[in-house]
């Protein structure tokens, strides 16, 4: 039987003079949490020592562990590995292979989206399948996919996952630890177009700007969309892509669309709550996001010159693999009979 921890044999003392664990920390200045575990473990093993071993120490991934670990995940699967791995008094990486090897399930983070009702999904997976079915053509390589996003000044930076390494608290606050936030920071608006072998220019909406139909029509489509596509695809015939904005659905702008260009998915045939569906939202954003919002910017035009450095490099292989990835996420919806499909762990 082997001799317990300096630490744990003064938390046991306190613990058995009646002392609290708050007036344990103070007194000896230890972690609560190791105070709290000590606690846990005293009074379910009754002694200060160690559990007797011989020869190789037994795993702590034992099938009575992973059994308890299961039935807490079935209770409330919004578990930290970390909080968990406490609770079990085991590190976080045995913790880690309960989960993901003895048990194979994946820590999937939470991620915003419009909710999915069996409607949308029924609707969902019938549009794909339409969809699809155009793509057997080749159709989806000629199509000009279309979105708009909001661009910061502010760096687009998650506390949580972004560290700094640094040798003091000093260095790192030298060295960008401390993010200058606003309410509301100074933000433009972005519309833009790419297809299999080309991108639109970048287009800004005009500061103040209420983007509704007329808007929409005028500066976007007819003065910026159109005269890109025309010179682009030449003769050739093409399909334009919208989601379903209600400056975009519009009956004015679904005839303006059917009027000007050679083809086009109308508001009835592009799925609802899609953004899993469309290149830009599902690659072409997020590649910009990490190439631009990652610092603060002084101002909007270094945010914007920031911007089109960045979308002028995106290449034509790029565009390609990301069209390319379109049919096979119209197939994911089907298989997932309408429901998101993302792998976001």
């Amino acid at each position: 039987m082997t001799a317990a921890s300096p630490f744990r044999l003064a938390i046991i003392e306190c613990i058995r003079k009646g002392m609290r664990s708050g007036d344990i920390v103070r007194k000896l200045g230890v972690n609560k949490m190791l105070v709290n575990r000590v606690i846990k473990r005293y009074k379910r093993l009754g002694t200060s020592d160690d559990m007797p071993r011989s020869g190789r120490p037994v795993t702590v991934t034992t099938p009575e562990v992973v059994k308890a670990v299961r039935e807490r995940i079935r209770r409330n699967p919004e578990r930290s590995m970390r909080k968990m791995a406490i609770d079990f008094e085991m590190n976080r990486g045995s913790m880690q292979i309960i989960v993901k090897k003895k048990l194979n399930m994946i820590p999937y983070r939470f991620q915003k989206g419009a909710f999915l009702t069996e409607k949308n999904k029924a609707l969902r997976v019938q549009k794909a399948k339409k969809l699809l079915l155009d793509t057997r053509s080749g159709s989806h390589l000629t199509t000009l996919f279309t979105d708009e996003k909001l661009f910061t000044v502010e760096a687009n930076k998650n506390g949580q996952n972004n560290r700094i390494i640094a040798k003091d608290y000093f260095s790192a606050c030298q060295n960008g630890k401390f993010l200058n936030k606003t309410s509301h920071p100074a933000s433009v608006m972005v519309f833009a177009g790419i297809c299999a072998n080309g991108k639109t220019p970048l287009i800004f909406v005009e500061p103040g700007a209420k983007v509704n139909q007329t808007y929409y029509r005028e500066k976007i489509l007819e003065t910026e969309v159109l005269p890109w596509a025309q010179g682009h695809f030449g003769n050739a015939s093409w399909t334009f892509q919208q989601d379903s904005a209600p400056a975009h659905r519009a009956k004015a702008t679904q005839d303006w669309c059917k009027a000007h260009f050679p083809q086009f998915i109308s508001s009835s045939e592009w799925p609802a709550s899609s953004p899993d569906l469309n290149p830009l939202d599902y690659s072409v954003w997020g590649y910009l996001t990490q190439k631009v919002s990652t610092k603060n910017y002084p101002n909007i035009t270094a945010l914007k010159t920031a911007l089109l450095e960045a979308w002028d490099e995106i290449d034509t292989k790029y565009l390609r693999a990301v069209v390319d990835a379109y049919p096979k996420r119209l197939r994911a919806v089907i298989r997932a009979k309408g429901g998101r499909f993302e792998n976001n762990s």
